[in-house]
């Protein structure tokens, strides 16, 4: 048998077990998952939840821990819980940064997927400035612990070293992936342009402004393009009521689809929407669009700007519905442009294949656990 490693998340699936995130993150998880099989490890995740286990990948179980309230932004509980169950863990990735707060096992790694305190209703959870210096002497000691912290963009690791420059050498930039070959020849609807919400239904990925702009463009340009809202929502009802909104508009929809099924969603889709608010790393879903040859309209948050570079192969916005509509509009009445900016983006998308990925991963991998 070979050597274990723990990984350490807060929710692959909702704390009742019940509902998967299909979310980036979560897919990231998967990939990592199955590269460490690849390379003879075992794997075990533990998350929150109320004692139940699910197998995940063959041979992978998921176990909860019945921790569920965080402290001032950290999860110490959940820590110390996993670090007491784990004990026949020889490895630990603690997925999620904060989570490596207040200890960690002696060969492990942290991952950031983006700075999440950027957003602006941060500063609401932390009210009180006694608050605030304990979640970054906090934040310190989880950066610290783990023998290596892998960033998936470089917003964060700019971020880190001008706050600690004394942890730079624990930084590792991976940036997130797509597999090209799953990404065949884009598929040609010249009666209508098609324009695609990749993401989850929430506030933070821009859903209310991308939701308006639909709202408006659809009117405006009646008969000429149609919108597609993918992603699920945190609960069964707010799924409902966006399968409810959708079904007033013959050119509006909403649905759906498992990660493996996006690649041929995105092939039919024309311009993809990305109009991140806040705590957003390299978006895998920029990336899948990319490799489709969509033309993509995103913002200047977190590492998109890693991956878009304004008027060659995107455009980057403020997140705001108006800016959003703005730029829908010039890509509808501009085709050229938007073949272009399509082109590149495909171009691009090349740098972020996983098996480059997988290169850096498994030198880190080797680097801590080796």
């Amino acid at each position: 048998m070979g050597k274990k490693v723990g990984i350490l998340t807060t929710n692959f699936f909702s704390p009742d077990g019940t509902r998967m995130i299909y979310g980036g993150a979560e897919r990231y998880g998967l990939e990592l998952t199955r590269l460490l099989l690849e390379l003879g490890y075992e794997v075990g995740w533990w998350q929150i939840g109320s004692g139940w286990k699910k197998e995940i990948l063959p041979g992978v179980v998921l176990n909860t821990i019945p921790e569920s309230k965080s402290e001032i932004l950290t999860f110490p509980n959940l820590n110390q819980h996993f670090y007491e169950q784990a004990m026949d863990v020889d490895y630990a990735i603690y997925f999620v940064t904060f989570l490596a707060y207040p200890q960690v096992l002696e060969k492990s790694i942290s991952i950031s997927h983006g700075v999440f305190w950027d957003y602006p209703g941060f500063d609401h959870q932390l009210p009180t400035e006694a608050e605030r210096k304990e979640w970054l002497r906090r934040l310190h000691i989880a950066l610290n612990g783990p023998q290596m912290v892998v960033s998936v963009d470089t917003n964060t690791i700019n971020w880190i070293n001008a706050t600690w420059p004394g942890l730079s050498h624990k930084l590792e930039y991976i940036p997130n992936f797509i597999d090209l070959k799953d990404f065949g020849p884009k598929a040609k609807h010249p009666d209508k342009i098609r324009i695609i919400f990749p993401r989850r239904l929430t506030a933070v990925r821009g859903v209310n402004e991308a939701a308006r702009a639909a709202n408006i463009l659809l009117k405006k340009y009646c008969g000429k393009v149609e919108f597609h809202f993918v992603g699920r929502g945190h609960t069964d009802r707010l799924e409902g009521e966006a399968l409810k909104w959708a079904s007033g508009n013959e050119n509006l929809f909403y649905y759906w689809q498992p990660p493996h099924m996006m690649p041929e969603i995105f092939r039919h889709m024309d311009i993809a929407l990305i109009p991140t608010k806040g705590t957003e790393g390299t978006s895998l879903s920029c990336l899948e669009a990319m490799a489709a040859g969509c033309a993509v309209i995103t913002t200047c948050v977190g590492g998109l700007s890693d991956l878009i570079i304004d008027g060659f192969n995107g455009l980057l916005i403020k997140p705001t519905a108006e800016n959003l509509i703005n730029a829908i509009e010039y890509l509808i009445q501009n085709e050229a442009e938007r073949n272009r900016l399509s082109q590149n983006a495909k171009l691009t998308a090349e740098a972020f294949d996983i098996r480059r990925w997988k290169q850096k991963w498994q030198k880190v991998i080797s680097k801590v656990f080796n």
